[in-house]
């Protein structure tokens, strides 16, 4: 008979935390890239940005008809 050894929940709660840790730094990275290349020149977030920042009050009415528009559609 051979004494196989099954793992501890110790080490299963370890295992499970590290692959839980692995996929949100994953997910962080990608979200990072895709923020880095939005805000390069001519993006959307470039552009989104600079319109922000002339104009912050008429940004922030747009966001708000936005909002209202989904709300009421979904």
């Amino acid at each position: 008979m051979t004494d196989e050894h099954a793992p501890t929940a110790t080490e299963q709660l370890s295992e499970i935390k590290s692959t839980v840790v692995d996929g949100v730094k994953t997910a962080a990275t990608t979200i990072r890239d895709a923020i880095e290349e939005g805000r390069k020149p001519g993006n959307a977030l470039d552009t989104l940005s600079k319109v922000v920042r002339q104009a912050p009050l008429a940004a922030l009415v747009v966001a708000f008809l936005i909002g209202l528009a989904s709300k009421r559609r979904w």
